[in-house]
């Protein structure tokens, strides 16, 4: 009886020590479903490991939440799969893949592609065409990275493209330095103009370098968390341009028993006079990394403005307007498993958002104006030390009284 008392004791003691950060989410007014805005500052301190947050009433009981990362992943009530009309493999040249576009797919900017796993990177173009004859370039050599996941034995890409209302949609892959891959699936949100949100990290710093004897210019992008990137935006003075510009990111690898950094290529784009220049890629996780734009005789562009863009995503909760609740990053949780997943509304974009404030980091040893004795880390690391002596004496004497009876 001593034991089953001591054990929770023990382990209630040492709960709080995984706990890192913790916010207030903000009061809402009725009863309902709402959407928690997750921000950058959110997912830097749980290093985007999103098993580790947690959401609790005044009271401290755990709130069940569903994370909506504007995915199909959680919701497949919001994706819809179409047939592939035709597909053929030119061999070590390419393949491709010819969807039809349905009627509520129309202005769709974004398909949704499930690829078997693989360990190596494809370079793909999008084109468009009304009589499936005549193709007109959508996306022009865009890259698929990370193309393997561990849980599962394919993954899920989402690729963007502009509005258009073709009747056909061609995908096509570049077969000339790798295998093909295996394209099992292509689908698309359903819903009318399927925006995801953003939010711009203000984090980073940047450097602009003109590189005269390479006709380049370089950006140069710092910050002091690793942050998850999924887009960009310039704003730039000059009147007529257009610029092929690649992202770099600094990479690790084994060479012959020893690690070498590298540079690799995760992003292209072009910079167009004639557009919004506000591009989005295949996510890529970095606090340094380089952009280089391709000048060739022209002169350098004058940018005024740049921003680096993050796809949001929120905690979808059942929350009461007369309670108040808290956000809380504990690295020694693991994924949670609710039931409310199978009680979601149908329409989630209709749910208000809410956001978390006074987010900042759990300091246990900074001293309370008043402050008991047992609220102090020597009172928390005494109790674990007695419990853990505690637990030791009653497990000797059980052993002793095993070898007695032997």
């Amino acid at each position: 009886m001593k034991i089953n008392l001591i054990v929770p004791i023990y382990f209630i003691s040492i709960f709080c020590f995984g706990q890192s950060h913790s916010g207030i989410v903000e009061k809402v007014q009725e009863k309902g479903f709402y959407k928690v805005l997750i921000e950058p500052r959110v997912r830097v301190a749980s290093n985007e490991n999103f098993d580790f947050l947690r959401l609790y009433d005044e009271r401290k009981k755990e709130i069940p939440f569903v994370v909506d990362f504007n995915k199909d992943n959680f919701f497949s009530n919001r994706y819809a799969q179409l047939r592939i009309a035709e597909n053929k493999q030119i061999k070590d040249s390419l393949s491709y893949y010819v969807v039809n576009v349905v009627d509520r797919m129309k202005y769709c900017s974004e398909l949704s592609l499930k690829i078997a796993n693989t360990g190596i990177n494809k370079e793909f173009n999008i084109s468009g065409s009304d009589d499936g004859i005549h193709w007109f370039g959508l996306v022009m050599n865009s890259m698929l990275y990370d193309l393997n996941d561990f849980q599962k034995t394919y993954v899920r890409k989402t690729v963007s493209f502009p509005n258009n209302s073709y009747r056909y949609l061609k995908i096509e892959f570049n077969n000339k330095n790798s295998l093909p891959v295996n394209l099992l699936e292509v689908g698309y949100y359903i819903g009318e103009n399927k925006v995801v949100p953003t939010a711009v990290l203000k984090d980073f710093k940047h450097k602009i370098v003109v590189d005269k004897t390479n006709k380049k210019t370089i950006i140069k992008f710092s910050a002091n968390d690793f942050h998850t990137i999924d887009g960009i935006t310039f704003k730039i003075r000059n009147s007529r341009f257009f610029r092929a510009g690649s992202v770099f990111i600094n990479e690790t690898r084994r060479v012959k028993r020893r690690e070498e950094t590298y540079r690799k290529l995760v992003a292209n784009f072009n910079l167009d006079s004639n557009t919004a220049n506000s591009f989005k890629w295949e996510s890529f996780k970095a606090k340094d990394f380089e952009i280089e734009i391709e000048n060739l005789d022209n002169e350098p562009l004058e940018i005024h403005e740049i921003q680096l863009l993050q796809n949001q995503f929120y905690l979808i909760a059942d929350l009461d307007a007369s309670k108040n609740y808290e956000l809380i990053v504990d690295s020694t949780l693991s994924k949670p498993q609710y039931d409310l997943i199978k009680f979601l509304p149908n329409d989630l974009s209709k749910l208000k958002i809410v956001r978390i404030s006074d987010f900042k980091e759990i300091n246990f040893n900074k001293a309370k104006p008043i402050q008991q004795f047992w609220q102090t880390k020597w009172f928390l690391w005494t109790a674990i030390i007695l419990a853990g002596l505690i637990i030791g004496f009653f497990a000797l004497g059980l052993l002793k009284d095993v070898e007695k009876k032997n």
